[in-house]
């Protein structure tokens, strides 16, 4: 084959290449697990709101992967509300979901010692270009906001943690994506609860 023509093939691979990356989306849902074990002492004895507003229950980090030729889509919002709600349910007397920041009323009839307002204020991922069987990391970084229920701060704090997973030549490739950031996100609420688990509360 003449060099031209070896170039020209080189050329028309990446072109392909490239216009497969820029038609085809990954989604990437994850499932977080509560990370039981961790959490076995900590204990958060009181009612417990928690306000998730649209941008976090909404939010979706878009990446590419050259690996499989598509764009990615993690539907992180979804996972960390999912996984905030199930966390608090755990470890506290009772959950609210509230539609609000404190301050509230008496009459407001919103029965909660304090309020946790979670934002997702940055994710990562780092991944091989040509290997599914390497190393997939993620990082996510959550912004955690708590209220009493006359709307003072009581904690105000980043929370940033990492996950790192060996890929597995798998039929659903998204696994191998989701699985870091789950172990991110779990990483991170085991640093949340422990900050909370230590405010000082107002007797029931």
């Amino acid at each position: 084959m003449k060099r031209r023509d070896i170039l020209t093939v080189v050329i028309l691979v990446f072109l392909t290449t490239v216009v497969l990356a820029g038609c085809t989306t990954m989604k990437i849902s994850m499932n977080p697990k509560v990370p039981i074990e961790e959490l076995t002492s900590k204990r958060i004895p009181i009612k417990v709101g928690l306000y998730m507003d649209t941008e976090f229950q909404g939010y979706h980090w878009k990446g590419t992967s050259g690996a499989e030729m598509s764009k990615l889509d993690y539907d992180l919002g979804s996972a960390s509300k999912s996984l905030f709600l199930e966390t608090f349910m755990r470890v506290s007397k009772s959950v609210v979901l509230v539609d609000r920041k404190p301050p509230y009323a008496s009459q407001d009839g919103i029965d909660v010692t304090i309020v946790i307002e979670p934002h997702i204020t940055k994710f990562s991922e780092r991944h091989s270009a040509i290997l599914r069987v390497a190393d997939y990391s993620a990082q996510i970084e959550y912004k955690v906001i708590v209220y009493d229920r006359k709307g003072n701060v009581l904690l105000d704090r980043i929370y940033q943690a990492d996950g790192v997973v060996r890929g597995r030549a798998t039929h659903s490739p998204g696994s191998n994506y989701a699985a870091p950031a789950e172990i991110a996100m779990a990483k991170a609420i085991v640093m949340v609860v422990d900050d909370i688990s230590k405010l000082k509360f107002p007797e029931e």
